[in-house]
């Protein structure tokens, strides 16, 4: 078994499933089996991976040519992006807060009238949802993690008007990762706002029922999507966001609802939709749970690609969001304490944290910490002093609230 670079995978290649930790190697390719096409490994290079182990001695007869068929198989990949995020020309963190702060405060007032609307079969108002979706695309542009950490950092008690903004939010913020431009964001994030409409048309007996639900409620629960479709009905006519609302739910393996597509039967819009609407839903608090932490969700998360989410989704939310989100609370290995400032989508584990507390919890004087700083990187890997985040922790008990070290 030899580790090789991701770009030196060929055809015949057995590629090996070492088992090892996906938190602490998010680039490396472990799909077992034999690579079969030049789709595959462009494919897998387009959402991107960077190494894999390989064993010869399973590996068919590789194709030393077949360059020109990688070329043109990466050259329609890539045609969905996968770009690093550009860092130099965003705005200061805690300036696009400000906006932010503005920006999310009256998407949930729209969210309240919509839902309301919903219940009342009263008409939507399309303009002004465009223009908070304008609004969400914008800010996200400025700088993705103010919006992103405002939907983990605010509390809210009304999960069901939060949730439509955040899957919103989110579907912009990992939209805008993979590259996708203006308009195609524009329908994503229309698609992530209305994706729940349905579930103002559910009887709330069942809707706000904290226990498990019977298989009779679970079956009206699973219509919100087509009720959803229905209600909109001449109001919206754009097909790329009536597939979202009406698909989010589906999943890639085809167990999913309300038609049971599988694979690339699912629109494109809806595969984003449906992996932030789980983020979300698990990392949210409830009135009958608690909210995980985002690093222990995605963890879940990842164990299901392949199975309910589309290969390479879940990837590319993990570089989107980073293991540890803004306004994650971590220890670090030096013992002190801080919050998560910034995220890093080149290197998932090691963002940049705002130290705030030393080792015993006592405050002291904040100082900003990349951890991805190449100081920092260029330390060997049992050098005592570089610093790496030891573990993520539930702020509440500890009575700290991350948003006001951010905002």
């Amino acid at each position: 078994m030899k580790k090789i670079a991701a770009q030196d995978l060929k055809v015949g290649m057995y590629v090996v499933d070492t088992g090892l930790d996906w938190t602490e190697h998010p680039y490396l390719y472990s799909q077992e089996g034999v690579i079969r096409s030049w789709n595959q490994i462009a494919t897998l290079l387009a959402d991107g991976f960077t190494e894999a182990f390989v064993d010869p001695a399973r590996s068919e007869d590789s194709q030393s040519s077949g360059k020109g068929d990688l070329d043109k198989a990466m050259s329609k990949a890539l045609t969905k992006g996968w770009p690093s995020r550009d860092r130099q020309n965003e705005v200061d963190l805690r300036e696009e807060m400000q906006v932010a702060r503005k920006v999310y405060k009256d998407s949930i007032n729209f969210a309240k009238d919509l839902m309301a609307d919903a219940r009342m079969g009263s008409q939507v108002d399309m303009g002004k949802s465009k223009d908070l979706v304008g609004e969400f695309i914008n800010s996200v542009s400025r700088n993705a993690d103010a919006l992103v950490s405002l939907s983990k950092l605010r509390s809210f008690d009304e999960y069901t008007f939060t949730h439509s903004i955040n899957v919103s939010v989110l579907g912009v913020a990992l939209g805008k990762h993979l590259g996708l431009d203006r308009s195609t964001l524009e329908q994503l994030g229309m698609a992530g706002l209305y994706h729940d409409v349905g579930k103002a048309l559910i009887p709330p007996e069942i809707l706000n029922k904290p226990g498990k639900l019977t298989d009779e409620e679970f079956r009206v629960m699973k219509e919100h999507p087509d009720r959803g479709l229905g209600f909109l009905g001449r109001q919206v006519t754009d097909e790329t966001i009536l597939r979202g609302i009406g698909e989010h739910h589906e999943k890639h393996n085809g167990k999913g609802y309300p038609k049971g597509l599988k694979g690339e039967e699912i629109a494109p819009q809806a595969r984003i939709l449906s992996v932030v609407d789980v983020y979300d839903a698990l990392t949210s608090e409830r009135v009958y749970k608690k909210g995980m932490m985002p690093s222990k969700a995605l963890k879940i998360m990842y164990s299901m690609r392949g199975e309910d989410f589309f290969p390479g989704m879940i990837e590319q939310l993990v570089k989107c969001l980073g293991i540890y989100p803004v306004g994650s609370f971590v220890q670090l290995s030096t013992g002190e304490y801080g919050i998560v400032s910034e995220s890093n989508s080149d290197a998932p584990l090691f963002p940049t944290v705002l130290v705030a507390f030393d080792y015993k919890m006592n405050p002291k004087p904040a100082q900003t910490l990349d951890l991805g700083s190449l100081d920092n990187q260029a330390l060997s890997d049992d050098d005592r002093d570089k610093v790496t985040v030891k573990e993520c922790l539930d702020p509440e008990p500890l009575k700290i609230d991350p948003a006001k070290y951010l905002l």
